[in-house]
């Protein structure tokens, strides 16, 4: 029996940075919401990966998800850095021998500087550099079980295709149709090569997911912009990795409907990232025909990014989820706060909703938490603090919180949990 998988989350420029990619260029020109801010080596990670790593079974972690940093790997087109890949191999390795299951990200937002001069995602060869980056960290990583090939890609795609705020920062429906078009051929590709370079490799893609819903209750525009939200953001991804179709419509932008026959039967799970819930409201027909919100409906209060914590939209997405056919694996959940009592009733609420389903039987398989240390959060710099590890950014000194000591109890519950469930079952059959 394949135990459950309990484990944190990270990302690879989120942690330690790198010399220079899309998004050190990005920095350069200030377009973060601190523009003077630079992510620089984050959380000084890459000189402290062995304790980093090490601090896994402390918080009874079984898995552990983290990324490659692509322009590390090949600084230049079809040239790979050995010694970047060395590296990976020995993470990897270490994390055997801590009895760690590694689950790798392949993109996570970030590019090589070439990539994006080249005409990035946009560009039909895009699908094979991609695919050729899978076939290199596949041979280099020979051991590791789990891969996740996207993390987002409609975030990604939103925000760097069509709403001009992450790299590449264009601003074009026909440019965000055709970069996520390459984006899941590459998926496609890439799981395919992976399937070659390990027998019984798991691959999927992490799907960003929010709960829908209407600003105004007893607005019918609100209501039906609510749920184009959801048939855009969750739904879409959803039905194309079960039916090779995407059928992607963005209200008063666009729509584009393709089929990749090649994309049916490429993930073996599908990867949910949940944090919130967000609120539509119809603004008319000229000009953007929508605003979003995020509101404290429940009195909560907001997360440090702004976001409703809201533990029944977790319920809800993973209920969409179930209709992909595939496994799901939790791949982020997650809260920003500096009040570590919010993180431990965040992390406990979450986990109620997760033992339910898995109760009832759900193909859950694993949950990571976002993330195990604080990090560099993108447009939002360092001041969000997502970590079950505070970091010092003068000193790079963790200090764990309490909310670490919950999160190793709360697994030790659901492991065993998942664990007498799957005997009934066994027994059963």
């Amino acid at each position: 029996m394949n135990r459950f998988l309990w484990g944190v989350a990270t990302s690879a420029y989120q942690i330690e940075g790198a010399a220079e990619n899309d998004w050190t260029d990005w920095e350069a020109r200030g377009r973060l919401k601190a523009p003077g801010v630079r992510c620089g080596p984050a959380t000084g990670h890459r000189e402290r990966w062995r304790a980093d790593l090490a601090l896994l079974p402390t918080i009874g972690a079984n898995a552990y998800r983290y990324s490659i940093e692509w322009s590390r790997i090949e600084p230049k087109r079809g040239e790979f850095d050995e010694a970047a890949l060395e590296l990976e191999s020995q993470r990897a390795e270490y994390l055997a021998r801590l009895g760690i299951e590694p689950v790798v990200t392949l993109h996570h937002y970030t590019h090589p500087r070439w990539f994006l001069e080249d005409g990035g995602w946009e560009h039909p060869q895009s699908v094979r550099w991609f695919s050729r980056l899978a076939e290199r960290v596949g041979a280099a990583l020979p051991n590791v079980r789990f891969w996740v090939t996207l993390n987002e890609p409609i975030v990604f795609v939103l925000g760097g295709y069509l709403g001009g705020m992450i790299p590449p920062g264009r601003k074009s429906f026909a440019a965000a149709a055709k970069a996520l078009e390459h984006l899941l051929r590459g998926h496609a590709e890439a799981a395919a090569v992976l399937a070659r370079s390990r027998a019984g490799a798991r691959v999927g893609i992490a799907h960003n997911m929010l709960d829908f819903a209407a600003d105004r209750a007893d607005s019918s525009l609100d209501r039906r912009l609510a749920e184009a939200g959801e048939a855009l953001y969750n739904r879409a991804l959803v039905e194309a990795v079960a039916t090779g179709r995407m059928t992607w419509s963005f209200p008063g932008e666009g729509r584009a409907d393709f089929r990749i026959a090649d994309l049916v039967g490429a993930s073996s799970y599908l990867g949910v990232n949940y944090y919130s819930r967000v609120h539509l409201r119809f603004r008319g027909l000229l000009g953007p025909v929508g605003e979003f919100f995020y509101r404290d409906r429940h009195g909560r209060g907001l997360t440090d990014m702004g976001w409703e914590i809201h533990p029944a939209g977790f319920d809800r997405v993973l209920k969409l989820a179930f209709q992909s056919k595939l496994p799901i694996l939790v791949t982020e959940n997650g809260i920003a706060t500096s009040d570590d009592r919010v993180r431990c009733a965040f992390l406990h609420e979450h986990c109620l909703i997760l033992n339910h389903q898995l109760a009832r039987g759900a193909p859950i398989e694993g949950y990571f938490y976002w993330s195990l240390l604080d990090n560099f959060e993108w447009l939002e710099g360092f001041r969000p603090r997502f970590g079950l590890f505070e970091v010092d950014y003068a000193t790079f000194a963790r200090r764990r919180r309490p909310s670490a000591d919950l999160f190793a109890s709360l697994g030790k519950t659901l492991a065993s949990n998942a664990q007498g469930r799957a005997s009934q079952g066994s027994d059963a059959r």
